[in-house]
This record gives structure tokens, sequence and C-alpha cells, in this order.
């Protein structure tokens, strides 16, 4: 039998023996590549002791999505809803915002009052209606306020007219009204957009829209109330719908 022998040397190195010098080239078939595994071996241990890979070094390059950008002015500023913080401006608006709403509960209370002392009592009825929802506009505004550390400071309300010659008038000053409180909070709005305070912005859209729903209602309602010289009867069945409109 033919077999290969490892011996250990002096040198701590393997020699190896051939047994049958007949088979010189087969054994040394075998010999070379023992000794080509050997230094495979060899070849990765001296790669991990002499340059070991840094825990901190990633074997992809970078991409665009671990580029740092600077920091914004969102955390520097005195709201975390604002990127500029709010301004004087949009801080006196919105405050002012909370009276306007109070005077508008107020007109159409004083508008509920006539009517129902004419006895009008749909028209007073919904008028009373609107005074309170108009009320709670001015408290939504309080309570987003608190929430957003805004300060505010009540102001005077301004007593409301109270004195009109008819239903019509009663109308018609009404709508002022509204068209009054839509520019102004489209005030508040503009005030909001150039400090970016889009938390502002977000609140208010229900009121505009609200708004525009309001202009239109009061528009129509007025267009009625001029017709009653054609059709006798039309305002008191206005009244009635009016009425029921709030009561159900």
């Amino acid at each position: 039998s033919y077999f290969i022998s490892l011996a250990p040397m002096p040198t701590n190195f393997s020699s190896l023996y051939l047994l049958d010098s007949s088979s010189f080239s087969c054994n040394m078939y075998y010999a070379m590549n023992i000794l080509s595994f050997f230094c495979c071996i060899a070849s990765v241990a001296a790669a991990a002791f002499v340059s070991p890979r840094s825990p901190h070094t990633s074997c992809r390059p970078p991409t665009a999505s671990s580029t740092t950008f600077p920091p914004t002015k969102l955390h520097q500023s005195a709201s975390p809803f604002s990127l500029n913080g709010p301004s004087e401006e949009l801080l006196d608006l919105f405050n002012t915002q909370v009276t306007n709403e109070m005077a508008a509960s107020q007109l159409y209370l004083s508008a509920s009052i006539w009517f129902d002392q004419r006895d009008w009592e749909g028209f007073a009825s919904y008028m009373l209606s609107e005074s309170d929802e108009e009320r709670g506009h001015a408290l939504q505004f309080v309570d987003f306020a608190n929430k957003r550390n805004i300060p505010l400071s009540l102001q005077t309300i301004p007593a409301p007219n109270s004195d009109w010659n008819s239903p019509e008038d009663v109308w018609v000053d009404v709508l002022k009204g509204e068209q009054d409180n839509t520019k102004n909070l489209l005030h508040v709005a503009e005030a909001a957009s150039r400090c970016q305070d889009y938390a502002v912005l977000a609140f208010l859209n229900p009121f505009h829209m609200e708004q525009v729903e309001s202009e239109a209602k009061v528009s129509n309602i007025i267009s009625k109330v001029r017709d009653e010289d054609k059709t006798p009867g039309l305002l008191r069945q206005l009244d009635h719908e009016l009425g029921s409109e709030k009561t159900v």
C-alpha cells in the first residue's frame, strides 16, 4: 500500500515523506494539495490579525438617504406648530377675532329680540340659534389659544345695532355682519400664512367654509324677503320655515 506520512520537524513545519518512488508523481499531487490547503489557512489568519475590519465601516457606499441636512427653525420656534413662530400681528388678530365672534353673537341676539317683540317667532328663533353658534365660535378660538399658549385678553364688545325699521333692514345688517366677519377671518389667515403657522391655518379652514354657507343663505333669505311685495304672505311662510329649521 502507498500512503503519505506527515512527521513533525524541529522548525514546526511538517515534512512530507514519500515511501515509494514509483508513485512519486501521484504523491506529489496530493502533497501540493495539502500544502495549498495550509497556505490558505495561513492567509486567512494573517488577514484577520493584520487588518481587522472596523466595526464602524460599512460595506455599502453612502447613499442619498445618509445625507444630513441643516436643521430648520422648527425646534428653535416659540411655537411647535409654526416654522418661524407666531408674529405679533397674528397674535393681535387672533385675540381680536374672539371679540369679533362675540360681537357677531350680540348682533344676532339683538336681531332675535327685535323679531320676537314683533311676533316674528320663526325669525327670532333662527337669530337666537345663530347667536349661540357665534358664541360657540368664540369659545373655539379661546380653546385653541389655550392649547397653543396664545395670550388672550378679552376686549370690550361694542353694542350691536337694534334700531331697524323693517325685517329687510335686519337681514341686510346681518349680511353685512357676516361679510365683515369673513374679512376678519381672512386677515387672520393671511397673518398665519406669512409666518407659516400651519396649525392656525388648519384651524381656520372650517370657519372659512362656514362663512361661504352663511353669506349665501342670508343673501337668499334677503331675496325672499324682498319678494314680499310681489307675493303677499311669503314673509310669514319664510318665518315659519326658518323657525321649523332651528327646532328640528
